[in-house]
């Protein structure tokens, strides 16, 4: 493997090359010389003039099929998706069958996606089955080689449970990833309250319960002295916990899904199921708040919330049709178009240094002499999302049709370059 980026402007405050324009030649996997107008020599030439280069992206949230349910996702699909859409790494949510609740599914995962040009970070389950009901051996997880411990796209429902994995992780340092959806309370629901759940005559999830979850995760987390990252808000009324809580020194941190912040609960006028989500979209203002944490610090990390399904499992009955988006390839492109004053920085901030920090992840660097794991992208071209741009095993993506903002040219990871022809 011999390549030369050229002209790329470097994003990463950890080189010295941070905001500069140079050439960067990597060689076996290795960035071997940074300068200006370097010789190709026999190299694979990749123009990057007036565009970026940064450490490959990590998506924190991010679900696959494999093992179980290999019809919505496989690990090769999973991880060609992730690489269109500029990611070198994922963190993969335990929702498969079994869940990753034991060492056994945890060394599975780190085996079988050993050979893509993505690293594929497994979560473990915070109870057997994701079931909400018994702990599982999370130390035994933790050695094996999960990274963080959730039961998402389910919540943890238990306050006592929610507590307990809170002390257990801490000894290690390690963090639970809860996602504040739980609507026990409403039952059968499928879209937001509000006018929009009226219209649609449908029961609606409020978003007051997924403030009283947040509310309780950062008075656990500030008991236990431990760490929480809220995977996927959806709400405004969250973030003034969730300032406050940051202020106090608690440790929490907060994620939200790209989609959340393109889309809000108006398109869910003609009942299409691809917008069933949960957390479920909310109103303009809630998107816009959204929008406004991310630019000021209050949201963390901007994840994809990739949640495949099968044909079967979203056309049907609105109120019947599964929760969740497949998105991994198009998250870059809709955050760019929903906040159109996000520098290069502040996203390799959100997708690339805050989720390895939360994580406890090494975070790649653009130096000579480290392992290349890069992200070539630009900001500023815009382009009508079509399915070629689609390459999940899953088609529950609305975003076809959809103009997005910015382009990912393509990774460089495990001395392997993976680029897109699409998105022009």
């Amino acid at each position: 493997m011999h390549c030369l980026i050229q002209g790329a402007t470097i994003i990463d405050a950890q080189s010295p090359f941070h905001l500069k324009q140079v050439d960067i030649r990597i060689l076996n996997g290795v960035i071997d010389e940074i300068g200006e107008q370097l010789i190709a020599r026999d190299a694979q030439v990749i123009p990057m003039h007036g565009k970026y280069v940064s450490p490959g992206w990590m998506d924190m949230m991010a679900a696959f099929g494999d093992p179980g349910h290999e019809y919505r996702e496989t690990m090769q699909t999973g991880c060609a998706a992730a690489a269109a859409g500029g990611f070198t790494a994922i963190g993969l949510l335990p929702d498969t069958q079994p869940a990753i609740h034991s060492k056994a599914e945890v060394e599975y995962i780190i085996h079988s996606a050993a050979k893509f040009p993505v690293r594929v970070f497994p979560y473990g389950a915070v109870t057997q089955e994701r079931s909400g009901k018994e702990l599982t051996e999370i130390y035994d997880m933790y050695a094996s080689g999960a990274i963080a411990f959730t039961d998402a796209p389910l919540p943890v429902k238990d306050a006592g449970i929610m507590l307990r994995s809170l002390q257990y992780v801490k000894p290690f340092s390690g963090v639970i990833i809860n996602i504040p959806n739980d609507h026990r309370i409403v039952g059968n629901a499928n879209v937001n309250e509000g006018e929009m759940s009226v219209s649609l005559g449908m029961y609606g999830i409020p978003d007051v319960l997924e403030e009283l979850m947040v509310i309780r995760d950062i008075k656990l987390a500030e008991y236990a002295g431990s760490q929480v990252h809220i995977g996927a808000i959806s709400s405004a009324r969250v973030l003034p916990h969730i300032r406050d809580a940051k202020k106090r020194g608690i440790q929490v941190t907060v994620g939200v899904a790209a989609y959340q912040l393109f889309y809000d609960e108006t398109v869910l006028a003609d009942y299409n199921a691809h917008y069933k989500v949960n957390p479920p979209l909310r109103t303009v203002s809630d998107r816009n708040a959204l929008r406004e944490a991310v630019l000021d610090g209050t949201i963390d990390v901007i994840c994809s919330f990739h949640q495949p399904h099968e044909n079967d499992a979203k056309d049907v009955e609105f109120e019947y049709a599964a929760f969740g988006m497949a998105s991994l390839e198009t998250a870059f492109g809709a955050a760019c178009a929903s906040i159109p004053n996000m520098t290069a920085t502040m996203w390799v901030e959100k997708a690339a240094v805050a989720p390895r920090k939360i994580l406890n992840v090494p975070m790649p660097v653009i130096r000579v002499g480290e392992t290349a794991e890069i992200t070539l992208f630009d900001m500023d071209t815009t382009y009508t999302c079509t399915k070629e741009h689609l390459v999940s095993r899953s088609s529950n993506n609305p975003f076809p049709g959809e103009i997005l903002k910015g382009k990912v040219y393509g990774i460089i990871n495990k001395s392997t370059i993976k680029l897109n022809n699409h998105g022009k």
